[in-house]
């Protein structure tokens, strides 16, 4: 019984750090937010319009450009000898 649930501890574990769940919750842009003497990062946006806004509705604060962002996955067809190229 202890196995079981040591097993689905780890697998549990390794499903919340994957790589994927980290970039479907972050953006392009980060919201720095000042809250007196603490510092948040908030990095959900997408567009500066989207942080700006943030920003804005009383958060004193700034954005900036997401350091890890990386980009949205594309799928790239690979184009075949023979096929009209569109």
């Amino acid at each position: 019984m202890k196995r079981v649930v040591l097993l689905a501890t780890l697998l549990a574990a390794i499903q919340l750090t994957s790589s994927d769940t980290v970039r479907a919750s972050e953006g392009r842009w980060c919201a720095l937010l000042n809250f007196g003497s603490d510092l948040s990062e908030d990095c959900q946006y997408r567009t500066f319009e989207e942080c700006r806004g943030t920003v804005i509705a009383g958060f004193r604060g700034f954005c900036n450009p997401n350091p890890r962002w990386q980009g949205e996955l594309v799928n790239v067809r690979p184009w075949r000898k023979g096929q009209n190229h569109k």
